[in-house]
């Protein structure tokens, strides 16, 4: 079992030396994405729920860029610079993630890098 470098122009660019995920067999880790604009590659100054949004919309282009999607999901690590915003990223992660099982999840408060509200990485797997 090889491991393929994945990329797409939907999702930022990175920003250091790591890829945007790679894919193992049939596993897919997808990096820690924050609220960048693909385009610009700055962050999105906006709400936790605008900037959720974006994180989701660019880890549905990395995982889509591999041939998965939402619903392969099976883990999440979910990283918020204020647990006071969880209520609103909540609501925007199920919106997301509406298939059944929904994938296990680790959600802490953490600094992020750009002063961004919300980091997100998941793994996924398709048989």
């Amino acid at each position: 079992m090889g491991k393929t470098a994945v990329k797409t122009n939907k999702a930022p660019v990175p920003v250091a030396r790591y890829s945007q995920g790679i894919k193992a067999g049939n596993t897919l880790y997808v990096q820690g994405v924050i609220a960048l604009d693909p385009q610009t590659n700055t962050l999105v100054e906006a709400t936790i729920v605008d900037q959720t949004k974006r994180v989701f919309e660019s880890i549905k282009a990395i995982l889509e860029s591999s041939g998965m999607a939402m619903p392969d999901v099976v883990k999440v690590t979910a990283f918020l610079s204020d647990l006071n915003d969880y209520p609103e990223f909540n609501k925007v992660y199920g919106s997301y993630f509406t298939a059944d099982p929904p994938p296990v999840r680790t959600t802490v408060q953490a600094k992020m890098p750009f002063g961004a509200l919300v980091e997100v990485e998941v793994v996924a797997y398709k048989e």
